[in-house]
């Protein structure tokens, strides 16, 4: 897959301190430091959503088109790697990384979309890295068969809750809350659709942007379409505080009423068989 790169500069120093940056690198989560005679590596890997990228320090200059640029700010052969279809919730998070080494530092950046080197603008970068992703989805139409698309907001919003789910079921540990998983699945049509695993007079959190509902009861499971379910029980739902708009949970006081809504009622019979997806297989 093509890549989008950031090449970094300084201003009349080609000076890196190694030893400096290798420990910066060491504190970030998700980054392994290797180093050969070939190039100094910070893998990353971001620790839930597995998207990689690659920030190598090389012998030679990877810059294209290098005399072009203003003689003041020297290359350091210094330069991020990330797959141009990485979605921009992960992007934003190694766009932050880039800022923060930037702002260490003083370190400029280049990508081959600027007319020259300029200081990190988050707002640039991710106007420069959204005409490149573009450009090479409509050069590359055959790719998009492989993928799901879907608004940049509904796919930051499932990549938030995949984030933070540890966090949220450690905070909800204590008050005897399910917090589950997304289960990513596709019908017959190989349209998308999300779901999760709801146990019978289990409180649980609902999280955003989901389909259907595998409701088990005893051994069985009944799939319940969301979009059903949630304006019979959402008044005895409430909002996970500080969290993602339309993520509800079920409090203890009004558990009772929402396990008899759902006792009650005869939901409609959803005739889907499901397959399993990747979550990679999304994109915004």
């Amino acid at each position: 897959m093509a890549q989008f790169n950031i090449h970094f500069f300084k201003e009349k120093s080609r000076k890196i301190d190694l030893e400096q940056l290798i420990a910066f690198f060491e504190q970030v989560e998700g980054i392994t430091v290797e180093m050969d005679e070939k190039s100094v590596r910070f893998k990353y890997l971001h620790p839930r959503l597995n998207y990689d990228a690659l920030f190598v320090i090389t012998p030679k200059s990877q810059v294209p088109d290098i005399y072009r640029l203003s003689p003041k700010f020297l290359d350091l052969n210094f330069h991020l790697e990330m797959p141009i279809l990485t979605p921009d919730y992960v992007a934003r998070q190694l766009f932050e990384l880039v800022r923060k080494v930037c702002d260490t530092y003083d370190f400029h950046i280049y990508n081959e979309m600027f007319e020259d080197v300029l200081p990190f603008k988050m707002d640039v970068v991710f106007k420069v890295f959204h005409m490149v992703k573009e450009a090479y989805i409509s050069k590359n139409p055959v790719l998009l068969s492989d993928y799901h698309l879907m608004s940049k907001e509904k796919l930051h919003q499932i990549f938030r809750y995949l984030d933070d789910l540890y966090e949220l079921q450690n905070y909800y540990k204590e008050l005897d809350t399910y917090v589950p998983k997304y289960h990513f699945l596709t019908t017959e049509k190989k349209k998308l659709v999300i779901g999760i695993e709801w146990k019978e007079h289990t409180l649980t959190v609902f999280p955003p942007q989901l389909d259907y509902i595998f409701y088990r009861v005893g051994n069985e499971i009944k799939v319940i379409s969301y979009d059903e379910a949630l304006p019979l029980i959402e008044k005895n739902l409430q909002d996970v505080p500080g969290f993602i708009k339309g993520t509800k949970v079920i409090p203890k006081k009004t558990a009772k009423k929402v396990y008899k809504t759902m006792k009650k009622t005869k939901f409609m019979l959803v005739n889907h068989t499901f397959a399993k997806e990747n979550v990679k297989r999304l994109l915004d």
